[in-house]
């Protein structure tokens, strides 16, 4: 009870939510009698230092660059120039550009943040409905998370301690294994 109200009240005062969590654990191993708090520490310092999942960061950080330097612009074009003639093609270079950038970012989430922001209002403005646009950007989104490298399964690979180059392989050629 007393971890709740410490938790609510340190998100009422504005601290940011990443934070609150962090001290409501660590206030856990505080008010534990049988649990050293530097548990709690070795912990944190033990997730820090995993090797897989210092990818996740380094995928935020290229989509980043990538924005910032025009590559997703000229990728949008790419795409415009493979699909844009079809009816609908706007659509399709929704599609397109997340097979694109699912190699990229990694990340579904991000991905559709992005197309929405780009994509969303030349939609909207060539005629296709509100709905329409926010399932077509969001259900090709998905394609990001089977397309290697992603974040799901280098998490994936770092969870159930599998190998993530197998993981890889098998989002580029699926091999039956019996």
């Amino acid at each position: 009870m007393i971890l709740l109200a410490m938790f609510i009240l340190l998100l009422i005062v504005g601290m940011p939510l990443s934070f609150s969590l962090l001290l409501t654990g660590l206030g856990y191993f505080t008010l534990s009698e049988h649990i050293p708090i530097l548990v709690g520490v070795q912990r944190i310092v033990a997730a820090s230092q995993s090797f897989p999942l210092l990818a996740i960061p380094f995928f935020i950080l290229a989509g980043q660059v990538m924005n910032k330097s025009g590559i997703t612009r000229r990728l949008i074009s790419f795409s415009n120039l493979l699909v844009a003639w079809i009816t609908g093609g706007l659509a399709h270079v929704t599609i397109v550009l997340s097979a694109l950038m699912g190699g990229v970012s990694g990340s579904a989430i991000a991905d559709a943040a992005m197309q929405s922001r780009i994509l969303g209002k030349p939609m909207i403005d060539s005629g296709f409905s509100n709905g329409f646009s926010s399932a077509i950007i969001a259900i090709s989104a998905l394609i990001t998370a089977t397309l290697p490298p992603s974040i799901g399964l280098i998490l994936y690979g770092f969870v159930g301690n599998v190998s993530i180059g197998k993981l890889f392989i098998a989002g580029i050629v699926p091999v039956a294994y019996y």
